[in-house]
């Protein structure tokens, strides 16, 4: 097999990934591997398992949706693909940029978006103000139409009803 990348040599890497539901498969040769981040030592015959998944997170950064790479927390302009990359964010004011954004992930995490544990079940959770309301129901509707762009519809639905619930007044969160 001819290298995916260049055309010219044998590829002899084979990566599969699978990102946002979309596989994508790849032959590379060992300087296209190398280009793309993934220095696995090809060309001296020494093969190291921990060199291959350490180098492969930049490689991921292309599989974002365009929206997501270009993403950026407004005071310490952290890139959301960044945040990916390394699991951390970098202010508190990236929790109030990347809000959908994490919604999503901590829905696909655990399940839910929101806490569940530890917490008196009698206590009515706070109902939030009329401005904080407009600015979640705006962010929601933000990721509800990209979801639906990226037709996945599984976290349209889930938006979709968080929406409804927030427009018929309940307002917690």
């Amino acid at each position: 097999m001819i290298c995916q990348e260049c055309r010219k040599e044998n590829a002899v890497v084979f990566l599969k990934l699978a990102v946002n539901n979309k596989v994508t498969e790849m032959y590379l040769c060992p300087s296209c591997a190398a280009k793309k981040g993934m220095g696995l030592g090809l060309e001296t015959g020494a093969f190291n398992i921990s060199d291959i998944v350490g180098n492969m997170s930049g490689y991921f950064k292309e599989f974002l949706p365009s929206e997501r790479r270009t993403l950026r927390c407004g005071a310490c302009g952290l890139k959301y693909a960044d945040f990916k990359e390394s699991g951390r964010l970098g202010c508190p004011e990236c929790y109030a940029g990347f809000e959908p954004q994490l919604i999503e992930l901590m829905s696909r995490i655990h399940g839910a978006s929101q806490h569940t544990g530890r917490a008196c079940p009698s206590a009515a959770a706070p109902k939030l103000s009329k401005a904080g309301t407009a600015r979640r129901l705006a962010a929601i509707r933000a990721e509800l139409k990209m979801a639906v762009a990226r037709e996945d519809f599984e976290a349209a639905a889930r938006l979709r009803d968080a929406v409804k619930e927030l427009e018929d007044g309940d307002g917690r969160h």
